[in-house]
């Protein structure tokens, strides 16, 4: 173990799980994402005779073990759809050679670990004929099914392909089976259990000889630094936030920043080099990009030639890379593709080696409209939304224990799985950024009346034949554009549409008194606590998202305004961030003053260090949001989704917070841009939209 893998001592539940492998029992092991559950199947693969399938769902977890087992002189092959032909036909001859007792005369070449994808198994008949031929020869060891929660539709990444890995125990009942997976509640359990065709789990402390053996460990990870950062609006805003929090905080540690699209890994990645003057070394990992780059950057990663790999979901599964010292989440939108179920395995892919590491998520309300038209037609789609929006919006509870609600919740896992031998399930972490922030930096505030004002706008609004969107809805309240809304205009009727002029003080007492900022994060919390409701409207090519009252609407607005107001009714109550520049600019004077002064005040761009020097105020840029749902790793109809927003409105107002969000399009023209652009040497290929035909999107090279 020490001299192949490097590893001096067990951790959690690995020595358990490879003496249940030696022992030729079925296993399910349930660890957490960087726990090391590959050491648990490549050990007793080297100690034992014979090929170790493994089927695995990610190239780049493949790819990632083959170049580290190979280095350290294990024979380890990988065979996937776009493996060469002669390279194919050199494995399967092999294979072969092993299945008939025909080993090579040099000692060491048996392959020990074979690497297939699930649709290997299910599409084709010559490799199960192979596999069959191994195990009439003795030489199949075992099956390792990693990420076996693909295989239930209750998991969070159901892939087809996975269910049909039941033919394995048919074929081949007396071959051991290993299934691993981070997170796996006790229903998907069962569902494995059944698909695979494994008797009922025994626990692993206590083992009887018969049935499925099983181990688990604690999902907490203290060494995890969970943070969510107010995100820009503007593309260059965001890209040079995350480029002055890398090197501000990791100037030489290794990262990855996760994107939602794949022209959006592509600009991140060539921005952020370009924004920093190359000191940051970036590359590109996504689905379109070929295998041949992928092993390459793989490489160039692991050697430090490549800092930050900017990816889709597509990376970093299985990646055994132990020194991650930060996972950078472009946008909430990317985490609600599998909901927080997701965000916390991705993030999991720092800090393997145990060491401090920071996961940041970018966050702005603004992102619950347009994922809201990506997951309209995913099954519980809003449901997952609305979770991992809970999650962002809460700036008071420990983010420890937002997860562990959350999964005893929504998974059935036992709180238990988040108590460790350091502390309980419902502890404070103590080092995330809610446990963190001073109390200066954050307002928590009954926002009831504000609250029954919208609903009581929204309500005249759709009396009146109108629909808003969440950027509408926070105009009008505010009274902004005049007061006024259109209504009619659907279908043929373009031509119909008037304005009408909304009384404020007669339907609501009066505007709502809240920042925008403020305004779109109340909106936002409504639609967690079921205030408001999306409203989809479908048309043949796009999905419109409007705001309407949801279930709980009526237990406010059943009051009058006198009755909220002296404390009648549900109260609701929202977080609110403080970050004035007037406080700021102070900050920032006492800093230059007493340089040894240490910054106690959250920083909302330079992100979770522990200790960290304050960053150079910058003016107020342009804001305009970038992400494309165009280019969602696996999206199909959602491809053809186009947002709308609010008409813009005439009058503003001059909010004196730190981020300025903004559903709309920034009102400015081309030579304002280029001029400032210019005067603030930022490159112009931050405010283009381009393909990837366009320029070359990966850095191999160590220049």
């Amino acid at each position: 173990m020490k001299k192949v893998f490097n590893i001096a001592d067990f951790r959690l539940c690995q020595k358990g799980v490879c003496n249940a492998n030696m022992d030729g029992r079925d296993i399910v092991c349930v660890m957490p994402t960087g726990g090391g559950k590959s050491l648990t199947y490549q050990l007793p693969a080297l100690l034992t005779p014979g090929c170790t399938l493994v089927i695995s769902p990610l190239i780049s977890l493949m790819t990632d073990q083959i170049l580290h087992l190979r280095e350290s002189g294990v024979e380890a092959v990988m065979l996937t759809g776009g493996t060469p032909r002669p390279l194919l036909n050199e494995i399967q001859q092999r294979l072969t050679s092993m299945a008939s007792s025909q080993v090579h005369r040099h000692q060491g070449r048996d392959i020990k670990l074979c690497y297939v994808t699930p649709e290997k198994i299910a599409k084709s008949k010559t490799f199960m004929s192979l596999l069959r031929k191994l195990v009439e020869g003795g030489k199949l060891a075992r099956i390792v099914i990693d990420e076996a929660h693909c295989a239930s539709q209750m998991g969070h990444d159901f892939r087809p392909d996975y269910r049909k890995l039941s033919i394995l125990r048919q074929f081949f009942p007396h071959v051991p089976i290993l299934a691993l997976s981070a997170t796996c509640p006790p229903r998907v359990l069962q569902d494995i259990l059944k698909i695979l065709k494994m008797k009922p789990v025994v626990d692993g402390k206590a083992a009887p000889p018969d049935g499925t053996v099983y181990f688990s460990a604690p999902l907490y990870r203290k060494n995890l630094h969970y943070t969510v950062l107010p995100k820009p609006s503007s593309a260059k805003e965001l890209i040079m936030t995350m480029s002055d929090y890398i090197l501000q905080n990791h100037r030489n540690d290794s990262g990855i920043i996760y994107c939602l699209a794949k022209k959006d890994a592509e600009s991140v990645a060539e921005s952020i080099q370009m924004v920093s003057n190359g000191r940051i070394k970036t590359g590109v990992y996504h689905a379109n990009v070929e295998d041949g780059q992928k092993e390459r950057l793989h490489m160039q990663w692991r050697e430090g030639k490549v800092q930050v790999v900017c990816a889709t979901i597509a990376f970093g599964l299985g990646i055994d890379k132990g020194d991650v010292r930060f996972v950078l989440h472009h946008t909430v939108l990317l985490a609600t593709q599998k909901s927080l179920d997701g965000y916390y395995q991705e993030s999991g892919r720092a800090g393997r080696d145990g060491q401090d590491a920071d996961c940041v998520l970018y966050y702005r309300p603004q992102d619950a409209t347009r994922q809201a038209s990506i997951t309209c037609s995913d099954q519980d789609g809003v449901m997952k939304l609305h979770d991992i929006l809970r999650f962002a919006q809460d700036m008071q509870e420990c983010r420890k224990i937002l997860f562990a609600k959350y999964f005893s919740a929504s998974s059935d896992l036992s709180m238990a799985s988040w108590t460790t031998n350091e502390s309980d399930a419902m502890d404070r972490c103590g080092h995330c950024d809610n446990c963190t922030r001073p109390p200066a930096n954050v307002e928590h505030k009954d926002v009831t009346v504000e609250a029954w004002q919208i609903l009581k706008i929204l309500e005249a609004v759709e009396g009146n034949g109108g629909r808003l969107t969440i950027a509408g809805l926070s105009d009008l309240a505010r009274g902004l554009g005049g007061g006024s809304f259109e209504t009619g205009g659907n279908g043929k009727r373009r031509n119909a549409k008037e304005k009408i002029q909304i009384d404020y003080d007669s339907v609501a007492g009066g505007k709502v008194r809240l920042s925008k900022d403020d305004m779109e994060s109340l909106i936002v919390q409504m639609l967690v606590l079921r205030y408001l409701e999306e409203a989809f409207s479908s048309t043949a090519y796009t999905v419109n998202v409007y705001v309407a009252p949801g279930n709980q609407a009526l237990r406010l607005t059943r009051f009058i305004r006198e009755d909220i107001v002296n404390g009648g009714g549900p109260r609701i109550q929202c977080s609110f961030r403080r970050h004035g520049r007037k406080v700021k600019s102070k900050k920032t004077t006492i800093d230059r003053q007493s340089p040894d002064i240490l910054d106690l005040q959250e920083d909302p761009t330079s992100g979770p260090s522990r200790i960290r020097k304050p960053a150079p105020p910058r003016k107020k840029r342009l804001y305009e949001d970038v992400s494309d749902p165009d280019e969602v790793d696996g999206e199909d109809f959602t491809s053809q989704i186009k947002m709308i927003d609010a008409e813009e409105s005439d009058v503003d107002d001059d909010d004196d917070v730190d981020w300025a969000y903004s559903l709309r399009p920034p009102r400015s023209t081309k030579k304002r841009r280029r001029s400032e652009e210019k005067a603030k040497g930022i490159p112009a290929s931050l405010n283009r939209r381009t393909s990837g035909d366009e320029y070359e999107v990966i850095s191999l090279s160590s220049d």
